[in-house]
């Protein structure tokens, strides 16, 4: 395992939190992205969120542009707000606009920090404005847990003077 330097800590807790890029997240979690173009039924949008067991998706406009973010929360809130009509929309009509976005090289602790701000649960990943991942902050946590069982273990390897698993 690389040497990650030291971030500042959240909140009043205190010590010492290691870094770590978006890209790195990525690479452990895969960088397969779903997109959905402004115009879909938000209908389809809610089956393609279901089947591919995932939460949230970046909106495009036609020419590839990042516009928005449709989430499992914004589809309730206009089910709950439209009812019967709600198989009208179109993924516009119920995206997050002003969406929060990373880069693949900017720290996770910021990202989580914006994310908690914006209370944003999904954002897009970009590279010269081309959407190229997505992150939430379950993919962001999970990392984190991942890279304290693997100090903990290469810790405890070390104080035992076991090798062989050492990172």
């Amino acid at each position: 395992m690389p040497h990650h330097p030291c971030a500042p800590p959240i909140g009043d807790a205190g010590g010492c939190i290691m870094t770590a890029s978006v890209l790195q997240v990525l690479d452990r979690k895969g960088h397969h992205v779903t997109t959905v173009r402004e115009d879909m039924n938000v209908a389809d949008v809610a089956r393609l969120l279901s089947d591919r067991r995932i939460g949230g998706v970046p909106v495009l406009d036609a020419a590839g542009v990042l516009v928005g973010l449709v989430s499992e929360r914004a589809l309730v809130g206009a089910l709950s707000r439209y009812g019967a009509d709600f198989a009208r929309l179109r993924a516009e009509d119920v995206m997050m606009r002003n969406v929060p976005t990373t880069s693949l090289d900017e720290d996770i602790v910021a990202v989580a920090r914006r994310m908690t701000g914006r209370r944003a649960r999904h954002v897009p990943v970009l590279e010269n404005g081309a959407v190229v991942g997505l992150v939430s902050i379950g993919d962001l946590v999970k990392f984190r847990i991942e890279e304290a069982r693997h100090a903990a273990t290469s810790g405890r390897n070390y104080i035992i003077g076991n090798t062989d698993h050492a990172a």
